[in-house]
C-alpha cells in the first residue's frame, strides 16, 4: 500500500541531496568559485536563485554554515544606483554593506561586503522548500473496514 493511502497529511520531507534546509528554504553552498554572473547562472540552472536575506537570523544561519570563505549573495546594483535583490525587489537596508563594489557577498566577519562583480567567490543558492511541511499523521485506510 502506498504511503499516501495511510497518511492523512503529507509526509515531512527534506531538501535535495547536497542542500541544507532552514525555516522553509533550501540552501546550496558551493564548493567552486565564479564571478557574480556565473554564480547567478549556476543557481538558476538548479532551479534556484542567489540567496536573498529576509532576516538577521537567516543571515546568521548562512554565516555559520558557509564557514570562512566569502560567498556571493543575490544583491547587486548598477553603478551609483540603489541595491536590488536578484529577483528585482529593492533592498530594505536590513544590514550595512561595506565596500564600493556593485555585487554583495557574505564576508568572513559575519557581515556583508561588496566588490567588483568579476571577482571569483563561492556562492549561496536558495529556493523555497518545495516539499510539504506538515507532520505525518497515521489514519486507518478505507480498505481496512
Amino acid at each position: 500500500m502506498p504511503p499516501s493511502a495511510v497518511l492523512g497529511s503529507p509526509v515531512l520531507l527534506c531538501c535535495p541531496h547536497g542542500w541544507v534546509g532552514y525555516k522553509g528554504k533550501c540552501y546550496y553552498f558551493s564548493e567552486g568559485e565564479g564571478n557574480w554572473t556565473d554564480s547567478w547562472s549556476h543557481c538558476s540552472a538548479l532551479g534556484a536563485s542567489l540567496a536573498g536575506i529576509n532576516t538577521l537570523q537567516e543571515m546568521a544561519f548562512m554565516h555559520r554554515y558557509k564557514g570562512k570563505p566569502d560567498h556571493w549573495i543575490g544583491l547587486q546594483r548598477d553603478p551609483e544606483q540603489p541595491w536590488k535583490w536578484a529577483n528585482g525587489s529593492k533592498f530594505n537596508n536590513l544590514f550595512g554593506i561595506r565596500g564600493g563594489g556593485d555585487c554583495a557577498y557574505l564576508n568572513d566577519e559575519s557581515g556583508v561586503s561588496s566588490s567588483r562583480c568579476t571577482n571569483e567567490r563561492r556562492w549561496i543558492c536558495t529556493k523555497p522548500d518545495a516539499f510539504p511541511t506538515s507532520e505525518p499523521r497515521a489514519t486507518t485506510p478505507a480498505s481496512a473496514f
